[in-house]
């Protein structure tokens, strides 16, 4: 069967047009740092595109631009897939990487072109520059996100790595045949395989970057659906979904459980004076004190305003006392420098535990700010328990510290 090149070039041709020009259409819809990427996307697909329909055309346009700009598209194609997936992924991509890559490629190609021709060559050089580039989109790839690896990352990861060996193979073809002839069969069969190969990559790689973005567009609205935007906290609804499953959980097995309602003393007075702005400023950081307080496995919550909640799995009263009193230590050297003052950002907790006879979040919340306002009454910056009976009368317990 006899296979015709151009047939190829063709279809990479349109192929890679096609895709290229929709991403370029669509990525406006997308949020801004998803539409970075697209657009990167985008110019390396329309550029391996235009590579293609030069080859096509190199009876008319001359071996500089059939040749040169052809190689050189293709190196512009991997560096900005490159470029492309760092953004992605949050990295750093190498600079030299980007830019040495196409550079490279012109310049090998201006030479076994013109000075010193020999096409054989020339494609073994094209085609080592092209491995190492598919080796280091791989090693991008295969990186942690977050600690986190998508299971997209890891296929499109094995995809370029495959890619990268099988270009490996090709070259060592060249020594293995010994043919390095000045001029280049491009219907030989390991010209087709190479061209066959790097139009199903783009295929293949297509669908996998858009499922790329995709995982990461859903995780994301997970996440606004569940933190605060302000303080990335939980917001009421994720720590109300969360509270259902360790009370139930505790109230199966009996393992301690504790509430704590924390409240920021006289904020009120911070945005009055100093604004809004400076208000959530505090916020933020309150936000940060208070999670760096908290033992790893606890819940924090942004419940509105100024107040929080933080749930203690498997906490008993001496575990909830230990934390408010972290809590307070926490805030006690803590002050802000808001307009040339510096003022101080204190918190009043109230404390209730599943000890209390309380079985489900709203009863909890309910007798943890009952506490909260009698530590407030009894003099700020300290904590108070909800009583083991609910309706004893409520007993002020307060941190040592005092500012």
């Amino acid at each position: 069967m006899h296979f015709d090149i151009r047939q190829f070039w063709l279809i990479g041709s349109l192929t890679g047009a096609a895709c290229g020009l929709l991403v370029l259409s669509v990525r406006r819809i997308y949020p801004a740092h998803f539409a970075r990427v697209l657009l990167l996307l985008g110019i390396g697909n329309v550029a391996l595109g235009i590579n293609y329909a030069l080859r096509l055309g190199t009876p008319w346009v001359g071996q500089f631009v059939a040749n040169v700009v052809s190689n050189t598209l293709i190196a512009l194609c991997l560096a900005f897939e490159y470029w492309a997936i760092g953004e992605l992924k949050h990295q750093r991509p190498r600079r030299v990487f980007i830019l040495g890559a196409p550079v490279v490629m012109f310049a090998l190609s201006v030479w076994f072109t013109f000075l010193q021709r020999n096409i054989s060559i020339e494609n073994i050089l094209f085609n080592i520059v092209d491995a190492f580039m598919m080796f280091a989109i791989a090693w991008s790839l295969a990186q942690p996100e977050n600690g986190f690896r998508p299971f997209a990352d890891k296929v499109s990861c094995v995809v370029y790595a495959f890619l990268g060996t099988l270009t490996i193979g090709i070259i060592l073809n060249y020594f293995y045949d010994d043919q390095f002839s000045r001029e280049y069969n491009f219907s030989a069969p390991r010209a087709i395989v190479n061209n066959i190969s790097g139009i199903l990559a783009e295929a293949i790689m297509f669908p996998l970057f858009l499922l790329m973005i995709s995982d990461r567009l859903n995780r994301d609205l997970v996440v606004q659906a569940m933190r605060d935007p302000l303080t990335h906290l939980f917001n009421r609804r994720a720590f109300e979904e969360i509270a259902f499953r360790e009370i139930s959980g505790a109230a199966r097995t009996g393992a301690g459980l504790a509430l704590l309602m924390i409240d920021l003393d006289q904020f009120k007075q911070v945005n009055d004076r100093y604004g809004h702005t400076a208000g959530d400023d505090v916020l933020i950081t309150v936000a940060a004190t208070l999670r760096d307080s908290l033992r790893d496995e606890d819940f924090l919550c942004r419940w509105g305003g100024d107040e929080f909640l933080a749930l203690l799995p498997r906490a008993h009263r001496d575990q909830a006392r230990q934390v408010a009193e972290r809590i307070l230590d926490s805030f006690h050297s803590l002050n802000f420098a808001l307009a040339g003052d510096t003022i101080d950002i204190a918190v009043s907790i109230g404390i209730v535990t599943n000890e209390n006879g309380a079985s489900d979040l709203a009863s909890l919340i309910t007798l943890a700010d009952s506490a909260l306002y009698q530590a407030k009454k009894t003099g700020r910056r300290r904590f108070a328990f909800a009583p083991p009976n609910p309706a004893a009368p409520l007993t002020p317990l307060h941190s040592p510290t005092q500012a």
